[in-house]
């Protein structure tokens, strides 16, 4: 049997970010698909039904924590996992996306290999809810 290849849609406002995260996790075997604004990725989720969110705070349009609480509050897109990728450090900020519903947090700049272990991890989780 095949292995599953995981869907992740990418959202940020900074193309050259999404290229990076895109050719990083290609290359560890994921289908990515990428939006550069917060209405555009709502629509994604709903009609892609990807398997993992990561998602900026920062964006014209809607901020990361507006999306984050639209796609919990959507049936279709409520159990998506989502990481948060942004340039905020505050630990308020950080309590309040986990808060919110985000799986993970990971702080700009960050380390590929760490955007990578994250994105398995929460895959792995919302694939084995409970352990």
């Amino acid at each position: 049997m095949a292995e599953k290849k995981y869907r992740i849609l990418a959202v940020d406002d900074e193309p050259d970010l999404l290229l990076i995260v895109k050719t990083a996790l290609t290359s560890e075997g994921f289908e990515v698909i990428t939006a550069t604004n917060g209405p555009d990725a709502l629509a994604m989720a709903e009609d892609d039904k990807p398997d993992l969110i990561i998602l900026d705070v920062m964006m014209p349009e809607m901020n990361g924590f507006e999306v984050l609480q639209a796609l919990r509050e959507n049936e279709t897109t409520e159990r998506i996992p989502v990481i948060m990728l942004t340039g905020l450090s505050e630990k308020e900020k950080i309590r309040d996306a986990l808060a919110a519903g985000t799986d993970y947090y990971i702080v700009k700049p960050f380390q590929l290999h760490d955007l990578v272990c994250k994105v398995k991890l929460a895959i792995a989780d919302s694939e084995n809810p409970g352990l």
